[in-house]
């Protein structure tokens, strides 16, 4: 796993320079409604506040070692406060964005989302291999992270924000199919996964989506719910696991 992470950074740090395109910034649904400019784009990530607050919220309140919903070592919340404070952050950084969509303003809407691309990575190592690897593994992912969005901001090359972002659902998805679970609800990970890339098929629809609703919802406003959606399933699957040797003793 370490040797495929590290060859997919070199990877993506010797490939061609990858601009961002300035048609990106151009979303179709450019409505002005109380004031706010390109308002559903900026309100439609309200709920990624909301679900942040209710993971850090759930994480805060103590709970039997392995039994539903708990943890069975205290210091495995830290990843997943992570993954919930980029979500809640991701609410004010994507709103700044898109009431004014420019490349200076970009950079606050994506670096919130690397702390959760890094943190939810961190969880699943921590469990799936060990622990102490996933929190010795987290702030340097987390610099990374929010490195390869500096980066792109300074030299203008995507491909390393790109690879963070993606290339950490690969691993994760490594994870899962080369390593046990500790707790059950795995399949809930399955699901996030999919409300994930579904949330980036409306995010490249958004002229199409505007279009067959008759101009009352873009394929971008939609994307932020999905993927808001995505954050509150890893809510539920905390909320709703167990240890797997406990239920397997159950059982």
């Amino acid at each position: 796993m370490a040797g495929l992470a590290l060859a997919g950074a070199v990877v993506f740090c010797v490939l061609p320079p990858l601009a961002q395109p300035e048609s990106y910034h151009h979303f179709i649904d450019d409505r002005t409604m109380l004031g706010i400019p390109n308002c559903l784009n900026v309100i439609s990530n309200l709920p990624f506040a909301v679900v942040g607050v209710m993971g850090m919220w759930w994480l805060g309140r103590k709970r039997a070692p392995g039994g539903k919903g708990g943890f069975v070592e205290t210091r495995e919340r830290l990843p997943y406060a992570l993954f919930f404070a980029g979500a809640f952050l991701t609410c004010f950084g994507s709103a700044y964005y898109h009431w004014s969509p420019n490349d200076a303003t970009l950079l606050w809407d994506r670096l919130p989302m690397t702390l959760a691309f890094m943190g939810l990575l961190a969880a699943m190592v921590a469990e799936r291999i060990e622990v102490q690897a996933g929190l010795v593994l987290l702030w340097p992912l987390v610099i990374m992270g929010a490195g390869t969005a500096w980066w792109w901001r300074w030299t203008g090359n995507l491909w390393p924000y790109a690879g963070a972002q993606y290339f950490s659902i690969v691993l994760i998805a490594l994870l899962l199919v080369m390593f046990p679970a500790r707790y059950t609800r795995s399949g809930d990970l399955v699901w996030i996964t999919a409300f994930y890339i579904l949330a980036k098929v409306f995010e490249a629809m958004d002229r199409p989506v505007f279009s067959w609703t008759n101009g009352v919802v873009s394929g971008h406003t939609i994307k932020h719910l999905v993927a808001a959606l995505a954050v509150y399933w890893v809510v539920r699957m905390l909320r709703n696991r167990i240890l797997r040797v406990e239920c397997n003793e159950k059982s």
